[in-house]
């Protein structure tokens, strides 16, 4: 009896945080390096919001150690180590074990061939560990004409298709949305394809934000983190990645800067901003991890790949936006109610959204979730959302 109860602790150790304390996972891609692997770097890590650390580690015993200290600061590593490819079993086994684990870290951006051949690579450590994710990250749909060679696929839905077959519990893509230029009009038609690829896989998908200047990308706001992230969480992201936290080492191609922590861990004005950011996001989080997104609709000006609002809202009589970039329009369902969440698609402008209602069912949420009367009018700040209970 002891054997088998001892055995059921470890398995409730061991599930990650898809299930535990009911916590959308914050992960901070390209976390903690395993060189500066310490207390008061997975601490300052903790302090700024993220509850994920991802990083490629050079053995078993480093990403151990690295387990082992991140889970003092509520903080699991996803992580990977050559003995997952060369003593899959043995490694398995250690991993499984750690309770600051997250998952495997298989590969990022690979082109359909090499999907497949990771899968083979999961299914070894799978056979051991069940318990844990398995994480393969995507190219995403941004150039087309350079993308779609390098999937080696035809299309990117087939692309898509070829990871969600895997053993990967989640879709993860990364998009960079935000040029010094302006936004990349393929965003939203990415968003739409993977929301697709999401409900017939019945998989849930992982979305990112950039948190890194480098090359085109520009310094991160308030307007823009939110703009990223809540667009993703309309469409039914269930995990948020920030590329990156920790600065990468000098790239001559990109130039890399500015992340939350430098490359030598000391803060960063991105840092507090971040942390912000973070805050927000853990509380508004609630309403969106492990809820049913209904449908999603664009309002005012609509993107490429999206579609039309046509018709109001339940218990909406009238719904206006009037703001430069017009709207995102997200009927949300969890624990028997409906809710909606309405986007800001301007990361530098506020958006004036006008309402009336057909009864004194919806009301209004703030970022809290705290429940308030409704208004006539609100003003959405620059990358926000608006967030109503329609019964």
């Amino acid at each position: 009896m002891k054997h088998i109860i001892y055995i059921l602790l470890l398995f409730v150790s061991s599930i990650s945080l898809f299930a535990a304390n009911d916590e959308m996972p914050v992960i901070g891609y390209w976390g903690v390096p395993e060189n500066n692997t310490s207390d008061e770097n997975f601490r300052v890590m903790s302090e700024c919001g993220f509850n994920v650390s991802l990083f490629p580690y050079s053995s078993t015993q480093t990403l151990v150690r690295a387990c082992r200290i991140a889970n003092k600061y509520g903080i699991r590593v996803l992580g990977k180590c050559p003995e997952m490819v060369s003593s899959p079993t043995q490694t398995a086994n250690t991993l499984k074990r750690e309770q600051g684990f997250f998952g495997y870290f298989m590969q990022d951006e690979p082109s359909a061939p090499e999907i497949k051949a990771r899968q083979k690579e999961i299914e070894r450590l799978k056979a051991v560990d069940n318990t844990h994710c398995f994480y393969i990250n995507l190219l995403p749909y941004s150039e087309p004409q350079k993308i779609l060679p390098a999937a080696k696929t035809r299309t990117y839905p087939e692309y898509l298709k070829t990871a969600s077959a895997t053993s990967c519990q989640q879709i993860s893509f990364d998009f960079y949305p935000i040029l010094t230029s302006g936004i990349r009009e393929t965003w939203y038609h990415t968003l739409e394809m993977v929301r697709q690829e999401s409900l017939t896989s019945g998989k849930p998908f992982w979305g990112f934000v950039l948190s890194v200047p480098h090359a085109k990308y520009p310094k991160p706001t308030m307007g823009s983190l939110r703009l990223q992230i809540y667009a993703n969480l309309v469409y039914g992201a269930q995990a948020i990645q920030y590329f990156t936290y920790w600065t990468p080492g000098k790239n001559p191609n990109f130039n890399f800067h500015d992340a939350p922590v430098d490359t030598e861990g000391r803060k960063t004005n991105t840092y507090a901003l971040v942390q912000e950011m973070n805050r927000e996001l853990r509380s508004v989080a609630r309403l969106f991890y492990g809820a049913k997104v209904r449908s999603v609709y664009h309002l005012g000006v609509v993107a490429q790949g999206a579609k039309k609002l046509e018709t109001a809202p339940v218990n909406i009589r009238q719904l206006k936006v009037t703001g430069k970039n017009g709207a995102v329009v997200s009927e949300i369902e969890k624990d028997g109610h409906l809710y909606l969440a309405i986007l800001n698609k301007d990361y530098k402008r506020d958006m004036r959204v006008d309402l009336s209602t057909l009864n004194n069912l919806p009301c209004h949420l703030t970022k809290s979730l705290k429940e308030e009367p409704m208004e006539p009018f609100y003003i959405v700040f620059p990358g926000d959302i608006l967030l109503l209970k329609l019964r």
